[in-house]
């Protein structure tokens, strides 16, 4: 994951700006195979799905020669619509790939890009430590994680185990200079980190403004502001 995240920022650093910079780790690709009866998973770790809108051939060859050159196998390029599509798909139905596989709860910390790969490599660190399934997907042009934790449908609420690797992960994303939510705010979940977050200074100034624009507490209770 760390020779990706460097293909990464060596892309954008040559001139080529893609549309679409997805990234998705090994258990994420094996699950969508599973879903989608593909075989990606065959020859290959994580993927980085990549889409350029405006480029020419030498941009092009520069995005090859830096994938390849950090390690990256079965490259493949297509200017074709139709299997353009195909290949976005894969990113389209990473969910309900990993969440046919049990109950779950999917997250959004972002990270700089730089610690994008520290971070993934942390999450599936967190996955073996605790004995759990985690399936990770990233924007990997942002740093903006999306790791989804999956447990047995047999069981009642959310495990202990779950909770733990909710704040060991919500906690190194903290200490990389990220936050708890790239793109999908935050609600009842985990409030509670806006605090470990943001300090206590701008917490107070939060409810204070809240309490002026809702004295009655009846705006979106209990979930940023609790």
């Amino acid at each position: 994951m760390k020779t990706l995240s460097t293909a990464v920022t060596e892309i954008r650093g040559s001139g080529a700006y893609p549309s679409m910079l997805e990234a998705l780790d090994a258990d994420t690709v094996k699950a969508l195979d599973k879903y989608e009866g593909t075989h990606y998973s065959d020859n290959a770790g994580a993927m980085l799905i990549l889409r350029l809108d405006s480029s020419n051939d030498d941009m092009l060859n520069t995005t090859k020669e830096i994938l390849a050159k950090r390690g990256g196998q079965n490259l493949h390029l297509t200017t074709d619509p139709k299997e353009a599509a195909q290949i976005t798909k894969l990113r389209q139905d990473m969910l309900p790939a990993v969440f046919a596989n049990g109950q779950h709860v999917m997250e959004d910390m972002a990270v700089p890009l730089s610690k994008l790969a520290e971070m993934m490599d942390y999450i599936k660190k967190v996955a073996d430590q605790l004995h759990l399934e985690i399936y990770t997907a990233g924007h990997a042009g942002d740093g903006n994680v999306h790791p989804t934790i999956i447990w047995s449908k047999d069981i009642d609420g959310i495990p202990d185990e779950v909770q733990k690797a909710l704040q060991l992960m919500f906690r190194k994303a903290l200490k990389l200079g990220g936050t708890i939510s790239g793109e999908h705010a935050v609600g009842m979940l985990k409030n509670q980190w806006n605090n470990e977050e943001l300090g206590d200074d701008v917490d107070m100034i939060q409810h204070q403004i809240k309490a002026l624009f809702d004295p009655m507490n009846i705006l979106n209770p209990k979930r940023k502001i609790n």
